[in-house]
C-alpha cells in the first residue's frame, strides 16, 4: 500500500473507531465475498452453477443470489419459449377445470 492509501485506512479507521488492522481486515472480508459473488454470478451467467450454487459458492442465501443478479441485469428464471408456452397452456386448462 502507498502512503497515501495508508491515510486513507487511518482516516477512515479513527472514524469508525477501529484500529488499522481491525478496518483493514474487515475490508478485506468485505471484498472477498463481493468477489466471490461477483465470480458466482458469473459462472451462473455462463450457466455453470445453478442459481442454488452460485449462492452457495458465494456465501449467500438463494433469494440475496437472486437480488444479486436482478441488480446485475441477470435474468435468475431460465425458462425458454416453449417452456413458458407449455405452462400457460397447462394453466389455461387448469383455469377451465
Amino acid at each position: 500500500m502507498d502512503d497515501e492509501e495508508i491515510e486513507d485506512l487511518d482516516e477512515l479507521a479513527e472514524e469508525m473507531r477501529l484500529s488499522r488492522s481491525e478496518l483493514a481486515r474487515s475490508a478485506l472480508r468485505e471484498g472477498v465475498r463481493r468477489l466471490r459473488a461477483e465470480k458466482a454470478l458469473a459462472r451462473y451467467l455462463k450457466q455453470e452453477f445453478t442459481l442454488s450454487r452460485a449462492a452457495s459458492y458465494a456465501g449467500v442465501t438463494i433469494r440475496e443470489m437472486a437480488e444479486l443478479a436482478a441488480a446485475s441485469g441477470i435474468p435468475f428464471f431460465r425458462a425458454s419459449v416453449d417452456e413458458l408456452r407449455r405452462d400457460r397452456e397447462r394453466a389455461r386448462r387448469w383455469s377451465q377445470g
